[in-house]
């Protein structure tokens, strides 16, 4: 059962906590769970980062079994994972609450493809296919071993215009004349998840214990580039969006990449540079998409400013999500933990996806504080009738009760 003592709704920013009255729009709805007050619904996402999405063969199969109109041309958000921007047409059809903002791919890299389907980024990493997904086959950095090296590394060019070519513009139509809850999508790699990617998870990982001046310099300069593209991106669409997300995986399915410890002398610093300048340019609340096992730093995510967790990991170690939501559930909204993708999405029948979502909602929806998604992307192992369930269940159990 889900209970219900939010003031009724009649404007936009709800957030300020005016008189309102039902039914909400879908900003309304996020801007209101967001500041921990029950809204109407509970808010659905689909599209609005390349974390929370259906992967291109996901996506294809749904179209087909909706008897949607093929796709010819479809709108990748994330080459490496392998994730869709999915169609007007589906985002209606399952009443989504989210519409996505994000930088446009520089023009150093359009096009770059090797023989072998692998291309190069713009720091110059190697990323090759593997299936559905890109692996990083060569690391810039992997035979560093001082500050002078990170001279290799092709530091991004932020004075390229074509990133944020007609950004503006969308964000604004979506503001001024649709309802949407506005999404900053992840626009750099996070200083944790980058190192790895710079120098690998191995070099990097020992970086910290026994090379610790060129893994802080290092961190700094990923921080920095991150930095960057963040103030290009709010300098275009900061007055227009509600949300503004970045990500970082500092876990695994059993714990931390790092100790705690770690976390909070390397990485947690650089967190709250990124955010606390989120913050200072924008009224977007923060989130952060981390995989895996954080309960352990979830205290620290909240010190550094982080108002939005996602996806939730709730098969990774002690991410149970009645724990989650009765420590933290008052200080940071959970983004995801609809439904686990890994062992239940992909094996579950219908009614059994119903029911695991049903009992999601009663524990997660109370209080505000929760936006539906599951776990993480939509896989290719998934079917679309299971696909289609998880949303009509979402939809069927969604309403509060005034």
């Amino acid at each position: 059962m889900i209970y219900f003592g939010m003031p009724k709704i009649k404007m936009q920013n709800c957030c300020l906590g005016r008189g309102y009255q039902y039914p909400m729009n879908s900003r309304e709805r996020v801007i209101t769970t967001t500041n921990f007050k029950e809204p109407d619904k509970v808010p659905i996402d689909l599209n609005g980062t390349n974390c929370t999405a259906l992967t291109y063969p996901a996506y294809s199969s749904l179209r087909e079994y909706l008897g949607l109109e093929e796709d010819k041309k479809i709108d990748i958000s994330d080459t490496m994972q392998g994730t869709v921007r999915s169609k007007e047409d589906i985002l209606s059809l399952y009443e989504i609450d989210t519409r996505t903002i994000f930088l446009k791919d520089s023009l150093l890299i359009q096009n770059k493809f090797l023989p072998d389907g692998s291309f190069y980024d713009e720091f110059g990493a190697r990323w090759k296919p593997v299936l559905y997904y890109y692996d990083c086959i060569e690391r810039p950095l992997l035979n560093a071993t001082s500050v002078n090296d990170l001279k290799k590394v092709k530091w991004e060019d932020t004075s390229d215009k074509t990133r944020i070519r007609g950004i503006r513009e969308e964000a604004r139509d979506l503001f001024e004349n649709t309802q949407y809850c506005l999404v900053a999508d992840i626009p750099a790699w996070g200083p944790f998840e980058g190192g790895c990617v710079f120098r690998g998870y191995d070099n990097f990982l020992m970086d910290l214990y026994s090379n610790v001046n060129f893994a802080q310099a290092l961190l700094d300069k990923i921080t920095e580039a991150a930095l960057a593209r963040w103030e290009i991106l709010i300098n275009e669409v900061g007055e227009y969006i509600q949300v503004a997300a970045q990500g970082d995986d500092v876990g695994m399915q059993n714990s931390t990449f790092t100790s705690p410890e770690m976390y909070r002398k390397f990485i947690k610093p650089l967190h709250k540079r990124i955010f606390d300048f989120i913050h200072s340019r924008s009224n977007a609340k923060v989130f952060l998409h981390t995989c895996g096992s954080v309960y352990d730093l979830i205290p620290d995510f909240i010190e550094v400013g982080v108002n939005i967790l996602s996806p939730v990991q709730r098969g990774a170690a002690k991410m149970d999500i009645k724990t989650l939501k009765k420590e933290f559930g008052k200080n940071i909204c959970f983004w995801g933990g609809g439904i686990d993708i890994q062992q239940q999405l992909p094996f579950y029948t219908p009614k059994q996806i119903e029911e695991e979502i049903k009992k999601t909602i009663e524990i997660m929806a109370p209080g505000g504080g929760f936006i539906f998604w599951p776990t993480h992307n939509i896989q290719a192992d998934t079917t679309p009738d299971r696909i289609d369930s998880m949303f009509k269940s979402v939809i069927k159990y969604r309403n509060y009760k005034k």
